[in-house]
């Protein structure tokens, strides 16, 4: 038995006969989940009026050597808190105290944690198995002591990330019976988790044929490339088969990207741009002249991205690769509008970029505003350098609306007291200049200044309408995913691989978008293929997050 004082408190001990404990030492470094073990043993052992372990007694008594300690130093006012965390070991001993300094401002200012990056991403659940204890039942005499019985607690845990061929070959053979009088067969059937993945008839299971859509149009790993690891790995897959399987994709997911499509005519913001691409067999196409009866021969194949944000607050991405520009493109989302509210529009300044069959509110990108200056400012640091500093205050308030985590009618506030003055003393300063002659219109930062002051209205509209973003870079981070596979697989061979690959990205984006597993999500579309060609809205990614996540 051992006595311990703490305050006014005295602990007693019983230590098990035979067992050997060792003298505490004081600041042990006992984890958080240690503890947490500890505590729980403990209540167990209290509630079954049990012995602790000779480890646990060991635990028990480090934390209350530990705790006096800390009282006793408490007690001196001269110990600062930096030393205290040192001595604790809550600090690591390499930590300066001007770091830690800095890190307990930069907590102090912000009311709430903001979201790591890792906590974007969805968490695929892991297969639980599992194990039985054979060698000792509950309620069986203790192995060890043969005095005590043993009983039920927290069962012991293993996270294990194992790797394997992405596409592995399984053979099922099922028993036959044949009857000697009639000729009948009996076949065994196959598990419930065979025809989960795929028919009675099909070699490439929905899981398999999922993940060469999304290792090719999200990874940008071609066809032929993905044939080639599998060949590495022993299994030979060619790769018109793996076209062939990504294709069967597309067609199960095709009635959603459709239902999706209508949807993103009624949407309240969009965010537009595109970038270049290639396809081998496109020829040029006679095309009218925007807002003109001329027509004329293009041959220019581009890949244009839509973000479509609805009142719901949903978001839709989709993509189009063909001849023509993102202004085409977004025609015909537009076309199939039945509000009669004018949605705004966030991109670039460019005419080929804005729609020709509906009225919007449009709202420029500011990055390109500070990207004409950027340009200029070797020939002109110091009035750029001034202008990127005004303009650094302009995202430094947006992000401050993020961290105090401001509504629509906040965020819009705040921009009005703090973003607006700044765009309007840019906007005075290019106008004095301009009226004073003393920057010349067709320089480099003469034209970096008309372009911000021909485009204010657009520039500013932030300032002016609830939820409109600052700049475009929601949609252009959006079209990374086709520049990786531009980038890798070069061009499309086809308009139907174009097509394909549209349809397969587009439900990627926003199936990522939603937070939702894209994987599973696949291997469920074309699992249920005839029920979401008939109820389409029932699969749209936030409704398949609602019922199967």
């Amino acid at each position: 038995m051992i006595s311990f004082l703490i305050g006014s408190y005295s602990i007693l001990f019983f230590i098990p006969a035979g067992k050997r404990l060792i003298v505490a030492k004081p600041f042990n470094d006992i984890d958080a989940q240690s503890l947490d073990d500890l505590i729980k043993r403990v209540i167990e052992a209290k509630e079954n009026n049990l012995a602790l372990s000779a480890d646990d007694y060991q635990l028990l008594l480090d934390a209350l050597l530990t705790l006096t300690t800390t009282q006793n130093k408490l007690a001196d006012h001269g110990i600062t808190v930096h030393k205290l965390r040192k001595l604790l070991g809550i600090e690591k001993s390499s930590e300066k105290q001007s770091d830690l300094c800095k890190a307990q401002k930069k907590t102090s200012k912000k009311s709430k944690k903001l979201k790591t990056q890792d906590e974007d991403f969805t968490q695929v659940k892991p297969v639980i198995i599992k194990h039985a204890l054979n060698e000792v039942n509950k309620g069986d005499s203790c192995p060890e002591c043969l005095k005590g019985k043993v009983y039920k607690v927290e069962p012991g845990s293993l996270l294990r990330i194992t790797g394997q061929t992405p596409f592995t070959p399984e053979q099922h053979i099922m028993e036959r019976l044949r009857c000697n009088a009639c000729g009948a067969y009996f076949t065994a059937n196959l598990p419930d988790e065979v025809l989960h993945d795929g028919n009675s008839h099909q070699k490439y299971g929905y899981s398999a044929r999922a993940l060469m859509a999304i290792y090719k149009y999200f990874a940008g790993l071609p066809f032929y490339r993905q044939g080639n690891i599998q060949k590495l790995l022993g299994v030979n897959i060619t790769a018109s088969t793996v076209f062939d399987q990504v294709e069967l994709v597309c067609d199960a997911i095709y009635p959603v990207y459709q239902h999706l499509f209508e949807l993103a005519g009624d949407a309240k913001h969009y965010y537009l741009d595109d970038t270049t691409h290639r396809i081998l067999d496109a020829k040029p196409v006679e095309k009218k002249v925007r807002n003109s009866e001329k027509t004329r021969l293009r041959s220019g194949v581009y890949t244009s991205g839509v973000i479509a944000s609805l009142k719901t607050g949903h978001d839709i991405v989709l993509f189009e690769t063909n001849i023509g520009h993102a202004g085409e493109f977004i025609d015909r989302i537009l076309y199939k509008r039945q509000v009669t509210v004018a949605p705004i529009l966030m991109s670039d300044a460019l005419a080929s970029n804005q729609p020709s069959t509906c009225e919007v509110e449009t709202s420029l990108c500011n990055s390109h505003a500070r990207r004409q200056f950027v340009d200029v400012i070797n020939h002109f640091p110091e009035e750029v350098e001034n202008i990127l500093t005004l303009y650094g205050e302009v995202w430094r308030n947006e992000q401050t609306t993020i961290e105090r985590e401001l509504t629509a009618r906040e965020r819009l506030e705040y921009h009005q007291q703090h973003s607006l003055p700044i765009l309007e003393a840019i906007k005075s300063w290019g106008e004095k200049h301009f009226t004073n002659e003393s920057i010349e219109e067709n320089s480099g930062l003469g034209k970096a200044i008309r372009y911000f002051l021909k485009h204010y209205d657009g520039l500013s509209l932030f300032c002016h309408h609830e939820g409109v973003k600052i700049d475009n870079n929601r949609i252009e981070s959006m079209l990374k995913i086709v520049v990786r596979d531009r980038k890798n697989a070069m061009f499309r061979k086809s308009l139907l691989g174009a097509n394909i690959g549209d349809v397969i990205t587009s439900m990627i984006a926003t199936g990522n978008e939603a937070g939702i597993n894209v994987f599973d999500y696949f291997t469920r579309l074309q699992r249920d293929a005839d029920d979401a060609k008939k109820h389409p809205e029932k699969y749209l990614p936030w409704n398949y997050l609602d019922q199967y996540q």
